[in-house]
């Protein structure tokens, strides 16, 4: 047992030992924590494939199976649903009450954290929680506080996670392949990770600054120097990555954060070596090296072109859709699933040729009809993308120049791990302006995979809110035709459009048909405005002047459910919450689930969008 030290007294060898002992011991108990996370999360995703994999064998059976009832031409009576729900409670059904109430504490509450900026409580678990084991780590045995046990403890718990910070920040690596979290979720704790590391390097750098520092470790020394320039690194990082900035400024924080992030691990490696610990360093460029070998690999091969000469696959098409929205299309040889996103490089419109900008692919790979494209075929790769500042408002001027542009373009990806809504009865997509860009391939996926019997999905209500009519004509074509397509099956599928600025006209809302009549009908508020808006005309679509409500369209869908409700919505952070708080209110109580009200799953897209 060592002696207890005095501040100003000389540490033992004893003492030195034992610091030397727990520093070991605290990093290795850090990283058995952090695993034992990441496996949890491993079992987790391994049972829902488990689950899913058996989904998709019962439906395969029951479709081999010439004794099985088919339903494809039965359309379902929403209406005729409410009588699922006895509304009478039973202890049966206790498991999914408890279950709702799981969801509606860990996901549906939000706890604000910034402007603008929302946390649910399980992500706020995550980054506090993480924090305090951090603290608890760094201060636990230190002899009453002694700063002779914690000042260099900091800075090993701090270099110690680098491979970790980096492992988040990467788009391609192992947490997301073992944990199915995609790489846009896992940047949260990417970035209270980061700060963290920050706190504790100064935490070592002013408690050692504070005692003054003997001739060997003044900054005469040049691992000295280094580390100095390595912290002020990381804290210009830090500064430039707040919300404001990457918001109003994205391409100078990203071109700051690869510089001084750069610099911060050269700067931390020399300094690191010369104690002996640039073993902390150096696998954190392992893997960053690993995640940007893959993404150049994935680079290539997405954007290979044949010997023939036609070298179209290097090539993308932009359409200017509106004032301020453009369609983004590139013919590849590209695999994706629904819902998720991939990175898109347009040397000759971006500022630096080598910007990658993420956007949520609005298209599918697969037809409409439930046939699988062949392997090798060439599909069509479509981003909506809606012109602000920086990349996009440039690429909006550059489709303004030239209505229906040719310009090279490469594509990195596809990123992200969106739900599979096929083992759900009712689908609710709810979606605010450039959002749809994640809904409506989410609507596609479903009717192809119908039209294919790989779906168990009955009712889709499908929700788009706009500001001006003219957004409108971005997806009329492609949501009619998915609206006729779904005509054959039994899937019914509600398409509510919502134009909600105030030089709109005023629509009435209809059922829709298919027989090629309109379902909207025009009476304007005021008739000076009708010469001012000339809509297009749109065959089965619902379009309402007018904000959607939230609550009401949730409920009606949840209480004519026959089984489980997905909700998924993308858009702005105000239409995320809103939804959030209403699956949190009494709609999805344990006592409305011990009553026969369906299981609802929330999806919410935060890439881009909410958070």
């Amino acid at each position: 047992m060592a002696s207890p030290l005095l501040l100003d007294a000389t540490p033992s060898q004893a003492d030195r030992l034992l610091k030397a002992m727990q520093q070991r011991k605290y990093v290795k108990d850090l990283w058995i924590l952090l695993g034992s996370v990441i496996a949890f999360l491993t079992v987790i995703r391994t049972l829902r494939l488990l689950h899913s994999f058996t989904f998709s064998a019962k439906r395969s059976a029951a479709r081999a199976d010439p004794s099985t009832p088919s339903t494809a031409s039965e359309k379902v009576d929403p209406e005729a649903l409410n009588k699922n729900h006895s509304g009478k409670v039973s202890l049966r059904r206790l498991p999914a009450a408890l279950a709702s109430a799981f969801k509606v504490v860990a996901f549906r509450r939000t706890i604000p954290v910034g402007p603008g900026s929302n946390m649910n409580v399980t992500e706020s678990l995550f980054v506090f929680g993480y924090i305090a084991i951090m603290l608890v780590l760094c201060f636990i045995d230190t002899e009453d506080l002694n700063k002779f046990f914690w000042e260099d403890r900091a800075a090993h718990l701090a270099s110690c996670q680098l491979p970790l910070i980096v492992a988040l920040a990467g788009k391609n690596n192992i947490l997301s392949f073992f944990t199915g979290v995609s790489h846009e979720k896992l940047n949260i704790l990417h970035r209270a990770s980061a700060r963290t590391c920050l706190v504790f390097i100064w935490i070592h750098a002013l408690t050692r600054a504070a005692a003054g520092l003997p001739q060997k470790f003044d900054f005469t020394h040049g691992w000295m120097r280094w580390g100095a320039v390595g912290l002020v690194a990381l804290t210009l990082t830090t500064i430039l990555s707040v919300r404001p900035i990457r918001h109003i400024a994205f391409e100078f924080f990203l071109i700051s954060h690869i510089i001084l992030v750069g610099l911060f691990f050269i700067g931390g490696y020399l300094h690191a070596r010369e104690v002996e610990f640039g073993d902390y360093i150096w696998p954190a460029l392992v893997i960053w090296g690993f995640d940007r070998v893959l993404r150049c690999l994935r680079l290539l091969w997405n954007n290979r072109f044949r010997a023939s000469g036609d070298h179209h696959e290097c090539k993308a098409t932009i359409e200017l859709l509106s004032d301020d929205t453009v369609r983004l299309t590139l013919r590849r040889r590209f695999n994706w699933r629904p819902g998720q996103h991939a990175y898109v490089v347009l040397p000759t419109v971006s500022t630096l040729p080598t910007e990658a900008h993420p956007f949520t692919i609005a298209s599918i790979p697969n037809k409409l009809d439930g046939t699988e494209a062949a392997f090798g075929e060439e599909k069509d790769v479509t981003f909506i993308i809606r012109g602000r500042e920086g990349f996009t408002g440039k690429l909006r001027e550059h489709a303004k120049s030239d209505k229906t542009a040719t310009v090279p373009a490469f594509i990195d990806g596809p990123y992200g791990c969106p739900p599979d809504l096929t083992r759900y009865s009712t689908s609710i997509l709810v979606a605010g302006g450039s959002g749809v860009s994640y809904t409506l391939p989410l609507l596609l996926d479903i009717v192809s995979k119908a039209r294919a019997g790989n779906s168990a999905v009955h009712r889709v209500i499908f929700v788009w809110s706009v500001r001006d009519a003219d957004h409108i004509k971005w997806i009329s074509k492609v949501l009619t035709e998915a609206l006729l397509a779904a005509q054959s099956t039994a899937l019914h599928v509600e398409a509510r459009l919502y134009i909600t600025g105030p030089s709109a006209p005023v629509f009435e809302s209809r059922e829709p048909t298919f027989d090629g009549d309109i379902t909207e009908s025009s009476s304007p508020a005021d008739p000076s405005s009708e010469k001012d808006v000339e809509l297009p005309l749109y065959h089965a679509l619902q379009i309402t002047h007018g904000r959607p409500s939230i609550k009401k369209i949730l409920e009606e869908g949840i209480s004519s459910a026959q089984g489980p409700v997905s909700v998924d919505v993308a858009g702005p952070s105000g239409l995320s919450r809103s939804v959030a708080k209403t699956l949190a209110s009494n709609l999805t109580s344990p006592l409305s689930m011990l009553r026969g009200t369906p299981s609802v799953t929330l999806h919410t897209e935060t890439f881009g969008m909410t958070k």
